[in-house]
């Protein structure tokens, strides 16, 4: 039977509301993942009355502290945290980050030892905060396990964390939405440690933004970030989150307009990201990613050679395209070399299948109409 969308006779709040609800019925323990910003905000807030109906005490707060977060962020997490209904654990847990400037990424350690010790950390750790070094690890590289499997150490049972995300944002978290046809908004984590008794809850998925600040204003006068506030003035991103990766960098100028001093501080520790700043609105992407792929396969190695940092990096991509060639040798116009080349300039390969065509894309498209005329010999390029 197919399936299909269907809206209910309720607000999406009221449905949250109901969703929330189900999840404190079935699992013994649920956290809010606070990163806050204005979604998971909303969260805490259900959260909040959610406890207050049936007695339960202070919310349980998760907040992962990313280092290269904005002091507007970290004042207004500090605020939520003294709200005698909030029980929060703060983590600093040292694992791998990028800094990406004009197609170059550079692998970090968050709240990394060496970078402590040159006094090039973003911010010093809070002496609250639940570090590496509680579970035995040193700062010196990445924590062995998915940050997940530290935040619920010590929860109880069958564990659940409220999340922010809301399908409206990108195709990637709309499509994490429905792929089940029951609770589809309880999710498993992804790359999640096998066997470990945790869930995601999605219970704002079906939300637009102005729900979000409606929610928060009209029915708890709740604080928000500051930040929204400078962004929504200076026509900036409303993302919270780290602003070197290489899709929030290539906005690095909304920094300089919204907190010149947290830029700075940026600068301080990371020199080269103000080459992003200056070059980036000149640097025609779509141009070097075409000089590539004009060069089929050998394009794609010198790709590799020139955007790839480091030998694990080039290993990965070089299994990666190996893996994609065979797949293009087989069937060339769902697998076309400029889609690899793309995903290789913009150092995008960590999280991407290597099936980059599906259906009803323009790919695919193109694809079925050249089969259907016959043509063997297309090249992909």
């Amino acid at each position: 039977m197919t399936r299909q969308r269907m809206f209910l006779a309720i607000s999406c709040v009221d449905a949250a509301r109901q969703r929330i609800r189900h999840v404190y019925d079935t699992f013994d323990t649920v956290c809010v993942q606070f990163s806050g910003g204005k979604d998971s905000s909303a969260v805490l807030y259900l959260a909040k009355e959610v406890h207050e109906e049936r007695g339960l005490g202070p919310v349980k707060v998760i907040f992962r502290d990313e280092e290269m977060v904005s002091p507007l962020v970290i004042d207004y997490v500090n605020k939520v945290r003294d709200y005698d209904w909030v029980d929060m654990e703060w983590y600093c847990i040292p694992y791998g980050a990028e800094v990406w400037v004009l197609g170059q990424r550079q692998s970090i350690i968050l709240w990394g030892e060496k970078r402590m010790k040159e006094g090039r950390l973003v911010r010093d750790i809070p002496s609250w905060a639940i570090t590496g070094y509680h579970f035995g690890h040193n700062h010196d590289k990445p924590v062995p396990e998915g940050i997940d499997y530290y935040t619920m150490q010590g929860k109880k049972g069958r564990v659940a964390f409220l999340t922010g995300v809301r399908a409206a944002e990108s195709m990637v978290r709309y499509r994490s939405i429905v792929q089940k046809l029951h609770e589809n908004y309880i999710v498993t984590p992804y790359k999640g440690k096998k066997g470990m008794p945790l869930k995601f809850a999605k219970v704002i998925y079906d939300w637009q933004i102005n729900d979000v600040f409606k929610f928060l204003h009209e029915e708890h006068g709740a604080d928000y970030c500051e930040y929204y506030d400078l962004a929504a003035l200076t026509g900036s991103n409303t993302r919270v989150g780290i602003p070197l990766h290489s899709i929030a960098i290539r906005r690095i100028g909304d920094l300089v307009a919204t907190e010149p001093d947290f830029y700075d501080r940026l600068y301080d520790c990371f020199p080269q990201i103000d080459a992003q700043r200056r070059w980036w609105p000149e640097y025609d992407v779509e141009r070097v990613i075409a000089n590539y792929a004009e060069r089929g396969w050998d394009g794609v190695r010198e790709a590799i050679d020139h955007f790839m940092v480091g030998p694990t990096k080039r290993r990965r991509a070089k299994s990666f395209a190996a893996e994609f060639r065979k797949k293009h040798a087989l069937d060339p116009f769902a697998y076309p070399v400029e889609w690899l080349i793309r995903n290789i300039v913009l150092n995008e390969l960590g999280n991407r299948s290597v099936t980059p065509v599906g259906p009803k894309t323009k790919a695919h498209s193109i694809r079925m109409a050249a089969l259907e005329q016959g043509i063997e010999d297309y090249d992909g390029n």
